[in-house]
């Protein structure tokens, strides 16, 4: 795991939404469009039938049409290219469903600790139609 600052949540889950339901929606995470980035959770390692349950996954933040400076070696010059799918920022989390919690990492400069939870949150809902 990567080294930084991880914060600690706990997931209140109302209405509709139960452990099961979340679980679900964090292993089959939906694409959410947010501003100029598109959201979803990745990577997902799925032990919820582990003696010590939990699930972990990135959140990631990416642009559907991402640009990267490259160099043309021959020329000795830099461009543009495009880069679909370009990853800006992910954010490694564990939840743990025994205490409801949840351990992410802030992402400096790419996914800040007041951003993630709205981001999860967001993801959350929309796999169940913004039911909530």
């Amino acid at each position: 795991m990567r080294r930084g600052r991880y914060y600690l949540a706990r997931v209140i889950k109302l209405g509709q939404l139960n452990q099961e339901k979340l679980l679900d929606a964090i292993a089959q995470a939906p694409i959410v469009v947010l501003g100029q980035f598109e959201w979803t959770i990745t990577d997902v390692i799925d032990r919820r039938d582990s003696p010590t349950p939990y699930i972990f996954g990135n959140l990631a933040k990416y642009s559907r049409n991402g640009e990267v400076t490259i160099v043309n070696e021959p020329a000795k010059q830099q461009r543009q290219a495009q880069a679909p799918y370009l990853l800006e920022a992910s954010a490694p989390f564990v939840y743990l469903p025994d205490f409801s919690g949840l351990a992410f990492l802030h992402v400096w400069n790419g996914i800040q600790e007041d951003i993630f939870p709205r981001r999860f949150k967001a993801i959350i809902e929309s796999a169940y139609d913004n039911f909530l």
